[in-house]
């Protein structure tokens, strides 16, 4: 009979991950048939034990993709914990039925928790000189000790002896109930924040207390920690959500759809500047004169050609100009490609893939996928 393995950080990471594929596989429709069964279930918790092993993979995946790479043997096994934590903590104390996309809203979740254990891995930072002397001692053990992050194991390690009676905590915050709130006001917060992105409602969830497990209103240092992102990203998604929220209440913005599902379409919600009517003609009088140059017109290029910012050069690009940076590189190349392919042609010359790429100064692949477009074309006619 094979022994069921538990402590996984004792052991080789294959364990887990065999006892990972023994679990049952979820389709997204599967996912959502799961939560859309919720409400009306006569046993949520089993529905909700389903979700969590269909997501351990998932779990398992950003460990792996976010732990660096020389710390394999020692962080990932507590990475790995720290993530399953994550999606149990996430699926049991969240209300699923009001989350739009429970994946990405998982995923936006994993990647902070697991970035922020791995960069406070420890309390004593330890710099590379003292790891070399150490191995030079035998003593790296004890520094490895120092500076290891708390296993699952060892932090469960406390509840295995009977013997031990849990302290008495006082809590840090009030206990007292939440008060009453309006189901319609609250279905129709619900509604409004599934047409923001899956980090923007992260963001606003901890930032207003919109969690049901925990409304409290998190500063912008705590939910940069939580969710393993930048202090300023913090602050410009929640901004940029106020915006299209707000603009959306005074009909200034419209619902459209991004991925199969509903967004704020709100152009003007990076529009903080003003052109006026001199500088605007300069600005459209300096495109031409770029583009009569051969120049790709780009905001950087524009606003020094005028002698203007680049906030107002890009907002002039966004509302004036017929194709982007990008695509005007790609039309250069294009042009370049026939104009050199029907010089070799003239001089009865093969045209081949390396030749064209030399000749024209572009990347082999841009030039053999030109080379099959015309040949296509050629065959069609």
């Amino acid at each position: 009979m094979t022994q069921t393995i538990t402590n996984y950080t004792t052991y080789d990471q294959a364990y887990y991950y065999a006892d990972l594929k023994r679990l049952p596989r979820l389709s997204e429709e599967q996912r959502r048939h799961l939560i859309t069964g919720l409400p009306t279930a006569d046993n949520p918790t089993q529905i909700k034990h389903q979700l969590i092993e269909s997501y351990l993979s998932l779990a398992k995946y950003f460990a792996i993709d976010l732990c660096p790479k020389s710390r394999y043997h020692r962080d990932l096994p507590d990475l790995i914990g720290e993530a399953n934590l994550t999606v149990v903590e996430v699926i049991i104390r969240s209300d699923l039925t009001q989350i739009e996309d429970l994946t990405s809203y998982l995923a936006a979740w994993l990647r902070g928790r697991v970035k922020g254990a791995s960069i406070n891995d420890g309390l004593v930072k330890i710099n590379h000189g003292v790891w070399t002397r150490a191995r030079e001692r035998g003593d790296a053990n004890l520094i490895d000790a120092l500076d290891h992050l708390l296993s699952l194991d060892e932090q469960m390690e406390w509840f295995d002896t009977d013997d031990l009676e849990e302290p008495q905590a006082t809590p840090l915050l009030p206990t007292e109930a939440a008060p009453e709130r309006d189901p319609q006001q609250r279905a129709q917060v619900d509604t409004l924040l599934s047409y923001l992105s899956p980090r923007a409602q992260a963001i606003f969830r901890l930032r207003y207390g919109l969690s049901d497990d925990n409304e409290r209103r998190h500063t912008t240092n705590e939910i940069a920690r939580l969710l393993g992102l930048d202090r300023r990203l913090i602050l410009t998604t929640e901004r940029d959500a106020i915006a299209r929220l707000r603009a959306l209440a005074l009909g200034k913005a419209t619902l459209g759809t991004r991925n199969g599902k509903p967004y704020i379409l709100y152009p003007d919600a990076h529009n903080t500047y003003t052109i006026t009517p001199e500088q605007e003609a300069a600005l459209l009088q300096g495109c031409l004169d770029l583009q009569g140059q051969g120049v790709i017109v780009t905001g950087r290029r524009l606003a020094k050609e005028v002698g203007i910012s680049i906030d107002h050069a890009l907002m002039f690009l966004r509302l004036h100009r017929s194709e982007t940076p990008k695509e005007g590189r790609a039309r250069q190349r294009q042009q370049k490609l026939e104009t050199v392919c029907t010089r070799l042609e003239a001089q009865g010359v093969r045209v081949t893939s390396p030749r064209l790429s030399k000749e024209a100064g572009v990347a082999k692949k841009t030039a053999i996928d030109f080379l099959k477009a015309r040949r296509s074309t050629s065959h069609a006619a």
